[in-house]
């Protein structure tokens, strides 16, 4: 039998409400803490079942965070860990077996199909993994589309279309269809979409996960530059690429179904492993290196070699195999030594749930000029 509160998920369905029904004074007061930071999304005590005859699978335990304005969070966590079920919850995808999601101050668990539609098009812009375009559409016309849901005039339609446009950056592809454009095109165009009705929260499912390096910083700078602008606004993105880590005011980690682990913003100098009793002012403590790779991903400024990414096939924490990597981006200048190109990747261990930092080499000099 699973921890499960049985008493919560048998009873009776509480009494759905609409958008109108919630007083300005309760909405106030959810979406501020005692510290009188404003809360977008408040998950509490959520838990996700599935059940199929006998059969009961807890893909959410007992999940509660809190995402204030401003911030950028970043779960992570192996395939199978219950990542994508939370943001399907956050977004009124799917909803919780019991607990509590609100969204600047609406309980969506309690409302209806229609008001959770409501609030869903004015609170949330969600960037799906594989694009979600439609085909006959134009990228301008798919831009537009949750405007059109939401029943903007035609006159703001237009003006923001244009404006979403040049901020992704798609001048020359604004009149072609998906089937013509590139996997990073398509990618910012569902970006436009998500920014398109000036959402509170954007929830991004593997933004970086279906495009190349190239793009991927783009879509990282996005994010970063629509949080710069809009501080009173939150992302939440669920990824595998580590690099992503980097952009993140706090990483969760996700396993079977629970947060298994928070990891504050990453800060440049300090290493990941000491950023816990950094935090907490304690000594910092070096975790044991396995004898296979200790010396392998040895990183100091007059080592001559430096390994490429395919050279490094553990975790340098665990010895796992069960590795990802990503180019350190917010650090993506690369430079030149003895011949190579060099840069900065992140690997992340789906074991140990650790990261690395560990400079690389790419491309030789001669290797390019022969292309």
């Amino acid at each position: 039998m699973t921890d499960t509160p049985s008493s919560s998920i048998n009873s009776s369905k509480p009494a759905e409400t609409t958008p109108s029904d919630e007083k300005l004074g309760n909405y106030n007061t959810f979406t501020q803490d005692s510290n009188k930071k404003t809360l977008n999304v408040h998950v509490e005590n959520v838990y996700r079942i599935f059940r199929q005859g006998e059969l009961e699978v807890v893909a959410l335990k007992n999940i509660n965070l809190k995402v204030y304005s401003g911030e950028i969070v970043v779960i992570m966590g192996p395939s199978g860990s219950g990542k994508t079920t939370l943001l399907n919850c956050i977004a009124g995808l799917d909803r919780p077996s019991a607990g509590h999601i609100h969204l600047r101050g609406f309980d969506i668990v309690n409302m209806t199909d229609d008001a959770i539609q409501k609030v869903l098009q004015n609170e949330i812009g969600i960037v799906f993994q594989f694009f979600n375009l439609i085909p006959s559409l134009t990228a301008a016309g798919n831009i537009s589309l949750p405007m059109v849901i939401a029943e903007k005039d035609q006159e703001y339609k237009e003006k923001r279309v244009q404006e979403l446009i040049d901020l992704v950056d798609l001048h020359d592809r604004k009149h072609h269809r998906p089937f013509t454009l590139s996997g990073g095109e398509k990618q910012r165009v569902a970006i436009a979409m998500a920014f398109a009705n000036d959402p509170t929260v954007i929830l991004a499912d593997e933004p970086t996960g279906n495009i190349d390096s190239v793009t991927s910083e783009k879509v990282i700078k996005l994010f970063q530059e629509f949080i710069e602008k809009n501080p009173s606004k939150s992302i939440i993105i669920v990824t595998h690429d580590p690099s992503l880590r980097k952009i993140a005011d706090r990483t969760l980690i996700i396993k079977d179904g629970q947060i298994f682990r928070e990891l504050g913003k990453y800060e440049d100098g300090l290493p990941e492993y000491d950023m816990d009793n950094a935090k907490k002012g304690l000594p910092f403590e070096k975790p044991m290196l396995h004898d296979a790779v200790k010396n392998q991903l040895r990183d100091k400024p007059y080592q001559k070699n430096y390994p490429t990414i395919s050279e490094i096939t553990n975790c340098p924490y665990c010895d796992s195999l069960h590795i990802n990597f990503g180019l350190d981006k917010r650090k993506g200048q690369f430079q030149i030594h003895n011949g190579y190109f060099i840069t900065r990747a992140v690997l992340y261990c789906e074991d140990c749930h650790k990261f690395h930092f560990q400079t690389v080499k790419l491309e030789s000099l001669d290797e390019l000029k022969e292309d």
